[in-house]
């Protein structure tokens, strides 16, 4: 096992192309086989650009990135086989990206990103909930290869969000929960083939975008969007599929 801890003094480019010119905080590690279990928690790095990438290759894999009061955060977990468990939670931050990528396997992956996505929001005086960090542009990615009975779930409170899941094999499920605090919008795109897919998809405020492609065979779709703009679409190809949509204000 070989695990790397290091600070640059320069900037990363992150999500939404932002480059800070700030002092930067990276944590990498990096497995090879055994038992595998990783964790990184930072905190508390406003005004610098923060870094966390987890690699690990086959066996049991455990893991999880947890950063919180950050600015221009970015947040990486690759798994190419074995057990699977991945987390990453980002809250109280400012443009933040994260990424998942297991290849078949147990598979199992999670995303939350802001300070009302399931974790305990801190009031600050003279901040309000969150610390001074608006949960401002959010991106989350997850990707499962291959195999069956992978969970990928993504779960965002902020302004300008965005989720993308790509899934492939049999008997997956994907869960995207989006709550938009801003004007500005809020997307999920996920992409599924094979056999017996589940997708829903929860959005609410406010300008609210949904899609959902499935290929394959007794696949089923749940689009639920409520609050400000509506878009929803389904695309579904093969047989025995189920999609339903419901819009509310």
């Amino acid at each position: 096992m070989n695990v790397k801890l290091s600070a640059l003094a320069l900037g990363i480019t992150l999500a939404y192309g932002m480059l800070s010119a700030a002092m930067a905080a990276e944590a990498t590690i990096e497995q090879t086989g055994g038992a595998s279990s990783a964790v990184i928690d930072q905190y508390n790095n406003d005004g610098s650009a923060v870094e966390a990438t987890i690699t690990t290759s086959g066996w049991d894999n455990t893991h999880s990135i947890d950063q919180t009061r950050s600015n221009r955060i970015w947040a990486e977990i690759n798994s190419p086989g074995s057990g699977n468990t991945a987390s990453i939670e980002q809250s109280r931050l400012d443009y933040a990206g994260a990424h998942i990528y297991q290849a078949a396997h147990g598979s199992d992956a999670s995303i939350r990103q802001g300070s009302n996505s399931g974790m305990s929001p801190t009031f600050y005086p003279g901040y309000g909930w969150g610390g001074g960090n608006r949960d401002n542009s959010q991106w989350a990615h997850i990707y499962q290869n291959g195999g069956w009975g992978h969970d990928a779930s993504i779960v965002q409170r902020g302004d300008r969000v965005k989720a993308t899941i790509e899934q492939s094999g049999f008997y997956n499920t994907a869960l995207v929960d989006q709550r938009g605090t801003g004007a500005a919008f809020n997307e999920t795109e996920i992409t599924q083939s094979g056999t017996g897919q589940y997708t829903s998809v929860t959005q609410n405020g406010h300008d609210l975008m949904a899609r959902v492609n499935q290929s394959g065979l007794g696949n089923v779709a749940l689009v639920d969007q409520s609050g400000n703009g509506h878009t929803a679409r389904v695309t579904q190809s093969g047989a025995f599929n189920f999609a339903q949509v419901t819009q509310s204000n």
